[in-house]
């Protein structure tokens, strides 16, 4: 028989018993068109029956499992798939006629509503057996009762405390069954109560007591210990010092990392041109103007940026310094900036703050800012413009509130003459400019200096050096000073490393500086010629073990004798402590 005599023998009330069950239903040929398909079908899969009549199975539901069945003539039963956002179970059977396999037939039901109330279930039930769980709980008590302060739910472990079974306790008042509770108060003022003393018989209980609220009325209260026994808690305590103890110790030491070392008390010196730039220093630290500080190196730029950020508003926040000629110009930018986790390979997880970051209500001392690439100048100026940075791999700025002192050995004027620095940056960073004289120009300044750095470095080299010599300061007085204090402070720490008298002499000096001064070591009188032969040989001696930074056997190819007569030399003129300086 053709599928056109199996199509003329479907009734009509066949038909309309289909068309009206709830389940969906199609029925397919043997070749795979749908034949039929019924109203809660076009419901299910969202279509209308006539554009897919006669039409193979697959342009409705590709790769539908019933044209299978119609091939194999095995059933496929409780088959439950997924199409779309819907979750089908089906039923798919193949039809025979006169013994011959004509097509087959799905029945299929949506059970996407029942899935979600089951999993709802299920969700519900896991919830239950969390929260019995957690009431339950064998180390901590929990009683809650309801706006009449009468118990609705007691855990064994209260039960324990107070001696009752629940029965006894459920609906009673909670006075009744501990007085003295607090829970009262708490329904009554709605205020919480936190680390209280519960006493029951001979123990002792730390107590939480929290209002229960609903919509802002209050319908009960929930009292809980905090521990099994006060031997835990006191356990607890004393780890929690310690990791409070240990905060404030971790604290502190950062504080000291990004705190400033220097007050304008430790900027030494009489000199008119000092203290003047000490007192212009002095009223720009009382505002948060950005500062330039110039000077030649060895100056002391960083210790005015300090002694700025300590007498200011900002004293309380970080001091973070950088010397933006010693980074690299590729980590600069992220060293000022930071970056986000996954910025680049390598990149530290949850990313890393930059020094502006650090910086935050504080100060930045930006060391050497003359020597920045102009691109890295262009990104400088926009942090300065608008107060906000963004991080490397970042997308959202953040922002920042940070005074910026900016220092540099360099002509900056002439920096933007040649093109070398940014015209508009320089106009941003010299609001309030400071120069620093060298040492040189203020000579005035070498005895009080030298005597503050002497005391300085006996109490870092644990020696015990009282002072220097009018004659060894006067040596002083006379030098040029090209690395100015900070060339002062490593030479008289040389000196005081070997020198083995009270006081710091002529002699103890090193040769090379008495040298360029012309000054003699044994006084301001006539030499005899014995005493000028000797001082000439001694400085010859000391200048060319200074040349050869104390090594012997260059000294005595540099002097043109032999090693061991160079020996005998330093031995003679009790050089011994001088021939490493």
């Amino acid at each position: 028989m053709g599928d056109t005599m199996w199509q003329g023998e479907l009734t009509e009330i066949f038909r309309k018993v289909l068309e009206s069950v709830h389940n969906g239903v199609i029925v397919i040929d043997i070749e795979g068109n749908i034949m039929f398909l019924n109203p809660a079908a076009e419901r299910i899969f969202n279509c209308q029956a006539e554009k897919f009549l006669g039409k193979h199975i697959y342009t409705l539901v590709p790769d539908s499992a019933l044209f299978a069945v119609a091939k194999s003539g095995a059933a496929l039963l409780s088959d439950k798939e997924v199409h779309g956002d819907k979750i089908l179970i089906s039923n798919r059977t193949p039809i025979v006629w006169r013994q011959k396999i004509i097509g087959a037939v799905s029945v299929f039901q949506d059970i996407t509503d029942l899935e979600n109330v089951c999993e709802e279930l299920n969700n519900t039930q896991k919830l239950k057996a969390t929260l019995e769980a957690v009431v339950e709980n064998p180390h901590e008590g929990l009683v809650v009762v309801d706006e009449h302060c009468r118990i609705v739910m007691m855990n064994q472990f209260y039960l324990n405390v107070v001696g009752r079974n629940l029965k006894d306790v459920i609906g009673k008042h909670i006075l009744e069954i501990t007085p003295g509770s607090q829970l009262p108060e708490t329904v009554r003022t709605g205020n919480p109560q936190f680390a209280e003393l519960w006493k029951v018989q001979d123990r002792e209980f730390i107590m939480m007591r929290v209002p229960i609220k609903n919509n802002g009325k209050i319908i009960g209260a929930i009292g809980k210990t905090l521990f099994k026994d006060m031997v835990i808690a006191r356990v607890f305590a004393k780890k929690l010092i310690k990791v409070e103890n240990d905060l404030e110790y971790y604290k502190e030491e950062l504080r000291k990392i990004h705190s400033s070392e220097y007050s304008f008390d430790d900027i030494i010196g009489v000199s008119a041109s000092l203290t003047g730039a000490k007192d212009l220093a002095a009223r720009a630290a009382h505002s948060s103007s950005t500062v330039l500080l110039t000077g030649e190196s060895g100056t002391g730029k960083e210790i005015f940026a300090n002694a700025i950020h300590n007498s200011g508003p900002r004293c309380e926040g970080p001091f973070i310094k950088i010397n933006c000629a010693a980074v690299p110009e590729q980590l600069l930018e992220s060293e000022l900036f930071g970056y986000s986790e996954g910025a680049f390979t390598g990149a530290r997880k949850g990313g890393k703050p930059g020094k502006f970051e650090l910086a935050n209500k504080g100060t930045i001392f930006l060391d050497e800012v003359g020597d920045m690439t102009l691109s890295m100048q262009a990104k400088l100026l926009r942090v300065i413009q608008d107060r906000e940075i963004e991080r490397i791999g970042g997308t959202q700025p953040i922002r920042v509130d940070v005074r910026i002192i900016a220092a540099t050995n360099r002509n900056l004027q002439q920096l933007v003459k040649e093109g070398k620095f940014r015209l508009d940056l320089f106009y941003r960073i010299n609001v309030i400019s400071l120069e620093l004289p060298p040492l040189r120009e203020r000579s005035d300044d070498i005895e009080p200096l030298a005597n503050h750095l002497i005391v300085k470095l006996n109490k870092d080299l644990g020696t015990h050096v009282k002072g220097i010599t009018r004659q060894a300061l006067k040596v002083l007085k006379s030098y040029n000073w090209p690395g100015n204090v900070r060339e002062l402070g490593n030479i008289l720490e040389r000196i005081i490393n070997f020198c083995p008298d009270d006081y710091i002499d002529l002699e103890h000096l090193p040769a090379q500086l008495r040298l360029e001064t012309g000054l003699r070591s044994y006084g301001d009188g006539p030499y005899t010629l014995r005493q000028g032969l000797i001082e000439a040989e001694k400085n010859i001696i000391l200048n060319a073990l200074h040349t050869a930074k104390g090594n012997k056997m260059q000294a005595a190819r540099i002097l043109g004798i032999h090693r061991s007569v160079l020996y005998r030399k330093i031995a003679q003129y009790s050089l011994s402590h001088y021939d490493s300086i």
